[in-house]
């Protein structure tokens, strides 16, 4: 059965590597690990820790977007910049 993700035909790289470069998602991860674990420590039930679960990987989501989108922002800044050396980065008049 298809879960709906993509199959890779390059072999996989571990979580770490993939994350070497984001310290903060991985970071992150960590921090709902963490959660998950304290919760089921706690005594939470199946339902109460998934939905502890969806709602941080939501959230983690948000931010992942919110990274990708400053980054392409920046990436059309920087090509606009090289593309027209001569303009400047819109600045609020003082």
């Amino acid at each position: 059965m298809k879960d709906g993700l993509p199959e890779s035909k390059k072999p996989q790289r571990s979580l770490d590597e993939r994350f070497a470069d984001r310290p903060h998602t991985y970071e992150r991860l960590h921090q709902i690990a963490d959660m998950m674990e304290r919760a089921i420590a706690d005594g939470a039930s199946a339902d109460e820790a998934e939905a502890l679960a969806v709602e941080q990987i939501r959230k983690l989501g948000g931010e992942l977007l919110r990274d990708w989108a400053e980054a392409r922002h920046d990436q059309a800044v920087e090509q606009a910049r090289l593309k027209q050396p001569g303009t400047q980065k819109h600045k609020k008049k003082e």
